[in-house]
């Protein structure tokens, strides 16, 4: 899920409501949006506190192939240095086009010091599928599905199952949320509170069944599992070594890979640099699964049978 420019209801509806339900968001900030609101800030830290990632989508939300590129460049580098100055951690690693205008350019130069960046055209529903990279500009050309009041809660329980059946990423892009009940005016694409908690609460249910995360997240994984290999380096005595190697920039590409293996016996343990690993298994109960960082995988088992 991803909401832009920071507009009404961000702050005081939507964040609050996805810290309540522990999902996962991007936050695509305008910088001079959030400076008209004294409490911007403070709610971004919270939310990036409570795994909201808070992304770069520029300073004054210009179309970017209709400005000169020299301050082009400075809507997308300012706005990401005050992003990261402002909120402690937050690696401002993904971009969001304003009025999804892009061109070689700016792609190129987004490149730079994001590893993704969001469009607006729109995701084609039955075409979700997880090799989407065709060349690494698509990583900077990613579609959405614009969730907005008109478009009803069926179809964006069509779009979650289209992600499940299809494994691929898939993105909503928001704007907006009102309540007649607080002093939020309505912005652009508004979306009723009740509706935006009734697809929040819609996105919620399918976790057991699609990962839901941010988008620094999801790309991070994509490209670490593409470019990793696994090899294992020995297996004998109720011991075996694995190898995750994965080439990219540890500095950024750090989030952890699923590792599926054979299950070898009912009592397997797992130890990655000194520390204990969990893992889950599969329903057949033939294969566990290790959430691990690149590097060495230590597995003890015992010989014995299941």
């Amino acid at each position: 899920m991803t909401f832009d420019d920071w507009l009404e209801g961000q702050e005081e509806i939507i964040v609050p409501e996805l810290i309540k339900r522990k999902l996962p968001a991007t936050m695509f900030v305008t910088v001079q949006v959030a400076n008209w609101r004294k409490t911007a800030f403070p709610v971004m830290r919270l939310a990036h506190a409570n795994g909201i990632e808070i992304a770069n989508h520029t300073i004054t939300h210009p179309s970017l192939t209709d400005i000169p590129f020299e301050k082009a460049k400075i809507e997308i580098d300012s706005a990401r240095k005050v992003i990261i100055d402002s909120v402690p951690g937050a690696k401002c690693l993904t971009f969001a086009y304003p009025m999804g205008t892009k061109n070689p350019e700016v792609i190129r130069y987004i490149e730079r010091e994001h590893i993704a960046a969001r469009a607006v055209n729109a995701a084609d529903e039955k075409g979700i599928k997880y090799d989407f990279d065709l060349d690494s500009a698509d990583y900077f050309k990613i579609p959405t599905a614009r969730i907005w009041h008109i478009i009803t809660l069926e179809k964006v329980s069509r779009w979650l199952t289209y992600a499940e059946n299809g494994g691929g990423l898939l993105t909503f892009m928001m704007h907006s949320v009102y309540d007649d009940s607080l002093v939020t005016t309505k912005g652009w694409d508004a979306m009723p509170k009740d509706y935006m908690l009734a697809m929040l609460d819609s996105v919620k249910s399918r976790e057991d069944s699609i990962w839901i995360t941010t988008l620094e997240s999801a790309i991070k994984y994509h490209k670490e599992k593409k470019a990793s290999t696994i090899k294992v380096l020995k297996d004998k005595k109720g011991k075996m070594e694995i190898d995750l190697d994965c080439p990219l920039d540890a500095a950024i590409y750090n989030h952890e890979l699923t590792v599926k293996l054979k299950k070898k016996s009912n009592n397997m343990t797992v130890i990655q640099n000194g520390k204990k690993l969990s893992f889950s298994e599969s329903k057949d109960g033939q294969w566990i699964f290790i959430n691990a960082l690149p590097g060495k995988l230590e597995v003890s088992y015992s010989e014995s049978s299941q």
